[in-house]
């Protein structure tokens, strides 16, 4: 009977470990206020972003609309990540994490670099803004 339990036990935490990954694109939860978690494009097309996972960390990846990748950087740690949205006039790349809060990557030479001083637009809504009444 133990080792009955034991082998249940075990299998529930696998399927626990499997379902709870970030990216995966069936997964209900995928946005966050104006975040996502989804490939977005910039407000001209002209780049798209998109989310992989390489060990402990988020990768955002950014390309061309001709799909050559351009830039790509580590925001945060998966189980912290939230989500990434784009400026509507530029291509300021906003990252939500739950531990670092939302971060603004100014893109410069199709090189982002964490951006301290950048003031977040109003209509880019965080996870933990308050809804309109």
């Amino acid at each position: 009977m133990r080792k009955i339990l034991a082998v249940l036990l075990s299998l529930t935490a696998v399927l626990a470990m499997c379902s709870c990954s970030v990216i995966s694109a069936s997964a209900p939860g995928t946005e966050y206020g104006s975040f996502t978690i989804r490939k977005t494009a910039s407000y001209d097309g002209k780049y798209y972003a998109f989310m992989t996972q390489d060990d402990q960390m988020i990768v955002v990846n950014i390309c061309t609309g001709d799909d050559e990748e351009v830039f790509t950087f580590e925001p945060c740690r998966k189980r912290d990540f939230w989500g990434i949205c784009w400026e509507n006039d530029s291509y300021n790349l906003w990252v939500q994490s739950g531990d670092l809060g939302i971060i603004c990557y100014t893109m410069s030479d199709e090189v982002w670099s964490a951006d301290d001083s950048a003031v977040r637009p109003d209509y880019i809504i965080s996870k933990y803004d308050a809804p309109d009444p």
